[in-house]
């Protein structure tokens, strides 16, 4: 399993990763202090900051599993907000 610092530098990389997925998101967001819920429709997922109560959500990606990359922004804006990163 990779560690917080390894996903944060995968994340992070210039230009921004095309390959950052699922599962990844969820072994990082698990080492932020976040809990993942299922959000609004269907494909939605979330994350809650257990701390500060702060949430980010979006559609899972589909058909693979990929990020795109406005969600990869967003998660790095979120983790930024929130003093992870």
């Amino acid at each position: 399993m990779p560690t917080k610092q390894t996903l944060v530098l995968k994340l992070t990389t210039r230009p921004l990763p095309r390959n950052f997925t699922v599962r990844e998101l969820d072994a990082l967001m698990g080492k932020c202090n976040c809990e993942k819920y299922q959000g609004g429709r269907g494909s939605g997922i979330g994350y809650r900051h257990v701390p500060t109560g702060r949430a980010i959500q979006f559609d899972a990606p589909h058909p693979g599993k990929e990020l795109y990359l406005y969600q990869v922004k967003a998660v790095i804006a979120f983790l930024t907000e929130i003093g992870e990163i």
